[in-house]
C-alpha cells in the first residue's frame, strides 16, 4: 500500500469513526444493535466495493428479516449506497485500480453508464406501479444469472469494447434498480466485462455510476412521500464507509483472470437469489 493511499485511508477511518461515535451519542442508539447494523453494513460494503455487486442485494433481505420495514429500507439503502459509492469510486481511483479523472480512460465510459442509468431509474419509477413486480423480478435474475454464466465463460478471452451495449446496460440495469431495488451491481459489474472493460475497471466504473442511480432513486422516492430512518441510516453508514479502503486495497492486489471468474459466479449466485426471493 503506497503512503498517500495510507495517509488518506487512515483520515478517513478517522473522520468516519468520529462521525460514527458522535451518532451513535448524540442519537440515543441502542449499542448492540448499533454494533450489529453497522457490522453487517461493512461486511456487506467489503463484498460490494470489491466487487462491484451485493450491498443491497444482501443486505435488503436480512435487514427484513432482522424487522425493518420495507418503506424503511430503501431509501436508507438508497442513500447509503450513494455515499459508499463515491466513496468507493474516489479509493479506487487513488488505487488506480479505475482512472476517472476528466481526461481518464474510464471517465467517458462511466458517464455513459451515468446518462443511461439516469435514464432508466427514471422510466423505472414512474412504471413499476404498472408492472408485476414478482414477474419482473425473476426476469431480472434470469438475466443476472446468464452474465455470469458469460462472463465465467468467457473470462481468459479479449472482449472489444461496445459503447451501445454500454448505453443499453445501463439503462436496463438502474430500471431494474427502480422497481425490484436491487440487481444493478451484478449487472453492471458483469455486463461491462462482457463489453470489454477490465475487471478492476468496472468494479470502480459500477461504484460511480450506482452512485448517481442512486441519487435519483431516492431523490425521487422522497419527492413521493418516503421518509429515513436514522435509526438505521447512522449506522449503516458507519459499517459502510469504513469497509471501503480495505475492500478497495484489496481488489487492487487481485489477479485479473480470478477476479473475472469471481464476479462471473458471484453474479450466478446473485441471480439465483434475485429468483429465489421471487417465487418464495
Amino acid at each position: 500500500m503506497s503512503r498517500p493511499y495510507t495517509l488518506k485511508s487512515v483520515i478517513w477511518l478517522a473522520v468516519v469513526t468520529a462521525a460514527a461515535v458522535a451518532g451513535l451519542v448524540f442519537g440515543r442508539h441502542d449499542l448492540r444493535e448499533f454494533v450489529i447494523l453497522a457490522g453487517l453494513c461493512f461486511a456487506c460494503e467489503l463484498v460490494d466495493s470489491g466487487l462491484g455487486m451485493g450491498y443491497g442485494t444482501i443486505l435488503t433481505p436480512v435487514l427484513l428479516l432482522i424487522g425493518f420495514r420495507v418503506e424503511s429500507i430503501v431509501p436508507t439503502v438508497l442513500l447509503s449506497e450513494l455515499l459508499s459509492g463515491f466513496a468507493a469510486a474516489f479509493f479506487h481511483h487513488e488505487v488506480r485500480n479505475v482512472d476517472l479523472s476528466l481526461r481518464g480512460r474510464d471517465f467517458g465510459p462511466a458517464m455513459i453508464l451515468v446518462v443511461g442509468s439516469v435514464l432508466g431509474v427514471s422510466g423505472g419509477v414512474f412504471l413499476s406501479l404498472n408492472i408485476p413486480k414478482d414477474a419482473l423480478t425473476i426476469v431480472v435474475g434470469c438475466i443476472i444469472m446468464l452474465s455470469g454464466l458469460f462472463v465465467v465463460l468467457l473470462a481468459t478471452k479479449a472482449i472489444r469494447y461496445s459503447r451501445p451495449r454500454m448505453i443499453l446496460l445501463a439503462a436496463v440495469a438502474s430500471f431494474n434498480k427502480a422497481v425490484s431495488g436491487g440487481g444493478y451491481g451484478p449487472l453492471m459489474t458483469s455486463g461491462q466485462i462482457l463489453s470489454g472493460v477490465q475487471g478492476k475497471a468496472a468494479v470502480g466504473i459500477t461504484a460511480f455510476a450506482e452512485a448517481f442511480t442512486c441519487l435519483i432513486a431516492a431523490s425521487l422516492f422522497l419527492l413521493r412521500g418516503g421518509g429515513i430512518d436514522f435509526r438505521l441510516f447512522v449506522p449503516m453508514c458507519a459499517g459502510a464507509l469504513l469497509s471501503v479502503p480495505f475492500s478497495v486495497f484489496a481488489i487492487s492486489k487481485a489477479n485479473e483472470g480470478i477476479l473475472r471468474r469471481v464476479i462471473g459466479l458471484l453474479t450466478l449466485a446473485l441471480g439465483a437469489l434475485t429468483i429465489y426471493k421471487a417465487v418464495s
